[in-house]
């Protein structure tokens, strides 16, 4: 009986004794995207900061969410800040004639002013990550130590490509795995040869080459906005399946016919291997002019920041294009802008 009781006390010390419970991860909210043209990247971000609830710690942050992987870039540059990072535009300093209104898009100034565009002789690869706000600055201060470091190796001759920069993201993710980095990614780079690259990444640095990307809080609302907006119209054809279905209304029985049609965007079988390369299985572009698509862009963040707290104040995309003319000496030459619009305060 007296053991009983004993045991009995203990249990019930036990259950009042509550163990610390470790947190190591905040979320602070974030919803990043990329989007590949023919011949330019998209990619985009928020720039509301919060603590994973109700508070706002900041409107203007995009120091940790969108920023430049290599630092080829001058140092007196109008569109980055020294540690890589994109400058946000100031709506008043960017002059009445340069604001698009219809489209309500506020454009970088090309002539004068803090922010505009430029032109570069590589293309400048961006990462946009969101997540846990501190994980995502280690995670660029540690991938721009590395690609510096290479690039000062190579007496500064090169970097690596926007292909380069993907495999170097996942592994660097992938050797955290015990204890990830809480940064949920996404990379948009135009390589030499013209063709557009946008990789979406998991905590673990899986990643996969897609036309359309989205990562952090409100994916699950943007991605399909996006994947409709940018869906192309394909007429059915004869190697479609036809369905029958039969529908009953009032004691009339209607024969509808319909056909089963792939995806718009798939890809054939035979057509996705090349040499010992594997392509994807659907197409890794969209096809739109960058000004379009700057625009839908804008219209979808607007659409998820009425319905996701966590997504507001303002978004700013980087449009990289890729120079058809050559440079006088024969190089080829990238053009980004910076673009900034107002979403939703609340």
């Amino acid at each position: 009986m007296m053991l009983f009781k004993r045991v009995l006390k203990i249990s019930i010390l036990f259950h009042f004794v509550k163990a610390n419970s470790f947190e190591p991860y905040t979320l602070h909210g974030g919803l990043v995207s990329a989007i590949a043209g023919k011949d330019y990247v998209i990619i985009a971000s928020d720039t509301r900061l919060s603590d994973g609830g109700y508070n706002i710690l900041s409107r203007e942050h995009l120091q940790s969410r969108l920023w430049a992987v290599s630092g080829f870039f001058p140092s007196n540059s109008c569109l980055f800040h020294p540690d890589g990072s994109i400058v946000v535009p100031k709506e008043d300093e960017i002059p009445s004639k340069y604001r698009q209104k219809e489209e309500g898009l506020f454009s970088v100034p090309r002539e004068k002013g803090l922010h505009k565009s430029e032109i570069f002789r590589q293309c400048p690869n961006i990462i946009a990550s969101a997540g846990c706000s501190s994980d995502c600055e280690a995670l660029k201060r540690q991938i721009r130590g590395e690609v510096n470091a290479l690039q000062h190796w190579c007496y500064g001759r090169n970097t690596l490509t926007a292909a380069g920069m993907a495999n170097l993201l996942g592994q660097s993710l992938y050797a955290r795995r015990v204890f990830p980095f809480y940064s949920f990614c996404v990379l948009a780079g135009i390589e030499e040869t013209g063709h557009a690259r946008v990789h979406v990444y998991d905590a673990i640095g899986s990643h996969e080459r897609v036309a359309i990307g989205c990562a952090g809080n409100g994916k699950e609302m943007l991605q399909p906005i996006l994947d409709r907006m940018f869906s192309s119209i394909v007429e059915p054809t004869d190697d479609d399946v036809l369905m029958t279905f039969e529908e009953e209304e009032e004691d009339v029985t209607e024969i509808v016919q319909t056909k089963l049609q792939r995806d718009a965007r798939a890809v054939e079988a035979s057509k996705q291997r090349i040499g010992l390369r594997l392509e994807p299985p659907v197409e890794t572009f969209v096809l739109c002019d960058a000004k379009k698509a700057a625009g839908m862009l804008v219209k979808a963040y607007r659409s998820v920041a009425e319905r996701e707290i966590s997504v507001g104040d303002n978004v700013v995309i980087c449009i990289i294009q890729r120079i058809t003319e050559k440079s006088p000496s024969g190089d080829v030459c990238f053009s980004m802008e910076v673009v900034r619009s107002k979403l939703k305060d609340h």
